[in-house]
């Protein structure tokens, strides 16, 4: 069988276009697997920042639930001194009828 020049031409330039897409379909790939890895990199740093965030919200959560605020503070000082004030009064009331039976 013989091939004439222009059938071995277009072979050969039909072959050349298969190599051309074939390295532009490898770069392709190459380009395609870089960008999965940057993405990768990326997931992975936002799971842990989302891992300690979320650390960071539970240890907030836990001082928030043992968090004295002011108005609490101020209460129970109130309720103190009130309870200061009544366990004098009753002292003094002691203290004179001791003084009284006394006489």
């Amino acid at each position: 069988m013989q091939y004439s020049e222009q059938e071995i031409y277009e072979f050969s330039k039909q072959v050349r276009q298969l190599l051309l897409k074939y390295k532009e379909m490898r770069q392709e790939l190459h380009d395609m697997k870089e960008r999965v890895s940057a993405q990768e990199r990326d997931v992975k740093s936002m799971e842990t920042l989302a891992n300690a965030s979320m650390h960071d919200y539970d240890m907030l959560k836990t001082a928030k639930m043992l968090e004295v605020s002011n108005g609490d503070l101020e209460a129970t000082r109130q309720r103190i001194n009130k309870l200061v004030r009544d366990v004098d009064r009753c002292i003094t009331l002691l203290s004179e009828q001791q003084n009284n039976s006394q006489k």
